[in-house]
């Protein structure tokens, strides 16, 4: 007996559900794909997001040619960049301490981006109570606290702390001008510095890379705005 939905026979009304579970898939990966840090696995979701849109252009009555040859292209765009990526991940080596700033903090660059971040930068010690910044003067250099604890001084009196994770100097980096308030280290300290010019011609001959570090010192930013900090002022 051939059961059927209206015009439709129920193997083909079957087929049609299918089809479209796996077109509104797609979409529903290519929306997960925007909430990935992970570059490479981002990629990977896209690359199965592109196939799930070809398996549907395919299964359109008429075939939708047009987006199945858009995204295949897609495809071979992420599956080259992922290629690259693992590349990257396999040959390029960080040392304990970079490996964690990495995996943390800048875990939205590509390794060779964050290589190239590595290479201009420079690992220092602080004893406790030296300044890194003072208020009113421009800063030589962009800080960023590895190990230890700063203390900022700001013009309304107030001295909150911070810890590891803090960029100290990123304000005059991205506006320009002094620094906005006097820090000082409260114990001996270990930080990675990059000096200005150098950071800016990296990111002039960079653009994308300079997209990622705005984001970086906007979420570093908000932690300092919104978070409270255990022994702030």
């Amino acid at each position: 007996m051939d059961l059927s939905i209206g015009t439709l026979s129920l193997h083909d009304f079957w087929n049609q559900s299918t089809y479209q579970f796996v077109g509104h898939l797609s979409y529903v990966l290519v929306a997960l794909a925007f909430l990935l840090r992970d570059i490479l696995l981002l990629r990977a979701v896209a690359i199965v997001a592109s196939l799930c849109n070809i398996t549907y252009a395919f299964g359109s009555d008429p075939v939708n040619l047009i987006a199945a040859f858009w995204q295949s292209v897609f495809v071979v765009i992420n599956v080259s960049w992922s290629i690259k990526l693992i590349y990257e991940r396999r040959t390029i080596r960080f040392t304990e301490e970079e490996k964690e700033l990495y995996q943390s903090l800048f875990r939205n660059f590509s390794a060779l981006e964050f290589m190239k971040l590595l290479r201009i930068c420079k690992w220092e010690e602080a004893t406790a109570d030296q300044v890194l910044t003072q208020f009113g003067e421009e800063p030589a250099d962009v800080m960023l606290i590895y190990n230890g604890e700063i203390e900022a001084q700001l013009p309304d009196g107030r001295s909150p702390r911070y810890k590891d994770g803090t960029f100290v100097g990123e304000i005059s980096f991205i506006k320009g001008g002094s620094a906005t308030a006097t820090v000082r280290t409260t114990v001996p300290t270990r930080f990675v510095s990059w000096p200005k010019d150098e950071l800016r011609s990296l990111l002039r001959r960079n653009p994308a890379m300079a997209a990622t570090l705005q984001s970086v010192f906007t979420e570093d930013l908000t932690r300092k705005l919104v978070v409270p900090v255990p022994g702030a002022g």
